[in-house]
């Protein structure tokens, strides 16, 4: 049984857009971390100076009773971040499996041909 050799040109392109996919899935994962640790950092930033305001037990009491909603701001951006990283991941892993699917179909088409 004799192989095929792959083509220079053909394996070339093929690994390039494997890399501008990889690229693109890097950057968008890349921005999404940024944006969270922006949003994570001017909350923290916010809370510290709202408890170094605090001045008398009432201010405290205040100061206290927002803190289930800050947690729940938190908790709620977590949840956005992840899903907006799970919708870039599989829109990544789709556009690879495009790509095999594309390149497997080329190279079946040629022993045939």
């Amino acid at each position: 049984m004799k192989a095929n050799p792959i083509q220079y040109d053909e394996a070339v392109a093929a690994s390039n857009e494997v890399g501008k996919i990889t690229l693109e899935y890097f950057e968008k994962l890349v921005n999404l971390q940024f944006n969270a640790a922006r949003n994570y950092a001017d909350v923290a930033l916010t809370n510290t100076q709202a408890v170094l305001e605090v001045k008398d037990l009432d201010g405290a009491k205040a100061y206290l009773g927002k803190q289930a909603e800050v947690a729940r701001g938190v908790f709620d951006h977590i949840a956005k971040d992840s899903k907006e990283a799970i919708i870039v991941g599989r829109s990544y892993a789709e556009n690879l499996q495009s790509l095999v699917k594309k390149s497997v179909g080329e190279v079946a088409a040629k022993k045939v041909g």
